[in-house]
């Protein structure tokens, strides 16, 4: 017997994938701040690319922003530190945020609805100050009043009496009625008193809902012009700084130096995952093999950069295998190399970039008869 394989093209890479670092953004790459493998860290930047913005003056003020507590009852922004930035994509959110700085502030600082207020309070006051001095002449009206109806009702018995004359009494009933129209007057003119305070008071409630509505108005535009801003760095970040997701090594891939033209979409750099003991193969096999291949089966690995005369082959077991094809036909084959990077020759060699080769998967032995039977057999069920 010798063995049945299933031949297909693997690469070896590590169980934490290597990262490719793409470009979002087409441009000449404006700074590099790795050398062609250096160990990087998570989140480390790698390069920049080109745009609008001095890259500088975008991190100064993330630096700013980043050690400032946002803190309303004590916050200030340096301005003056920031006046000159050249922030290209950053600009708008900056402007908009040192607007609504400028214009809550200013609101604080100057303070206009204090006067406002206690101009309405004041005046409110020395409402209710006359209407109290009416409504006590008024009640001096009132007893008056009194003693002119009394005053009246006498000299009208002189006047039937024949005491005193027509004209004498006449004169008694104007001075009384009078007295009456000064009662309406004054009734009249506590109502626009009492008129006057209501709309007094809806005027000070109304100052202060205005005081209120300004302040909470220009707290959220600060707040959210504030937010905007971070998240316009962010957004220049993201789309011009080439950053690391994971510790490694990097490796350039065809750019070396600043100036160099990237395009939006092509790899930049590779991060090869800093722990490597832990390796695994992926492979591709086509749907007409795909029935063969188990779990637990044995697979010979032939590396392209180690001649395997040389150095013999990886050793390796099918793990796992995708359940239905790809866009191409193709089933997707896991393989762990528990021996890692030592070979049938028992050689050892260090992993520092992924490897591609051939790989056998070793589906069955059998017989030289019993291939023949494989062969013919299709021909023998037609006859």
């Amino acid at each position: 017997k010798y063995p049945d394989f299933v031949t297909a093209k693997v690469l070896v890479t590590t169980k934490q994938p290597t990262e490719k670092v793409i470009s979002r953004y087409s441009g000449q790459l404006d700074k590099i701040f790795i050398k062609n493998r250096d160990t990087v860290i998570i989140n480390q930047k790698l390069a920049i690319i080109k745009n609008t913005a001095n890259f500088k003056d975008i991190y100064l003020l993330k630096n700013i922003i980043d050690t400032i507590s946002f803190n309303v009852e004590n916050f200030q922004f340096p301005f003056k530190s920031t006046s000159y930035l050249i922030l290209g994509d950053v600009s708008s959110s900056y402007i908009n945020f040192e607007k609504s700085y400028t214009d809550y502030f200013l609101l604080k600082d100057l303070d206009p609805y204090t006067n406002q207020l206690g101009g309405n309070k004041v005046s409110l006051q020395e409402i209710k100050n006359r209407l109290k001095n009416q409504i006590t002449q008024k009640e001096l009206l009132e007893q008056e009043f009194k003693l002119k109806q009394t005053d009246l009702k006498r000299n009208k018995h002189l006047f039937e009496k024949g005491i005193i004359s027509q004209q004498t009494y006449e004169v008694k009933q104007l001075e009384f009625i009078q007295m009456q129209k000064n009662i309406s007057s004054m009734a009249i003119s506590i109502s626009q008193m009492n008129e006057a305070i209501s709309s007094a008071n809806r005027t000070l409630k109304s100052t202060r809902i205005n005081e209120q509505e300004d302040n909470t108005r220009l707290l959220r535009n600060l707040i959210q012009s504030y937010d905007l801003l971070k998240e316009a760095i962010r957004d220049w970040e993201y789309n011009y700084v080439l950053k690391s997701s994971i510790n490694g090594v990097v490796s350039f891939q065809d750019f070396w130096g600043v100036h160099q033209f990237v395009n939006s979409g092509s790899i930049v750099f590779s991060i090869l995952p800093t722990n490597t003991s832990s390796l695994v193969g992926k492979l591709s096999i086509p749907a007409q093999n795909a029935g063969k291949v188990a779990v637990g089966q044995k697979v010979f690995i032939k590396l392209d950069n180690y001649p395997y005369q040389q150095y013999g082959m990886l050793i390796g077991k099918v793990t796992n295998f995708s359940i239905s094809p790809d866009t191409d036909g193709n089933y997707t084959v896991f393989i762990s190399l528990p021996q890692g990077t030592t070979t049938s020759y028992n050689k050892t060699f260090k992993f520092s970039q992924e490897l591609l080769g051939n790989a056998e998967i070793i589906t069955e032995d059998l017989s030289v008869a019993e291939r023949m039977f494989y062969k013919f057999k299709d021909l023998f069920s037609y006859n």
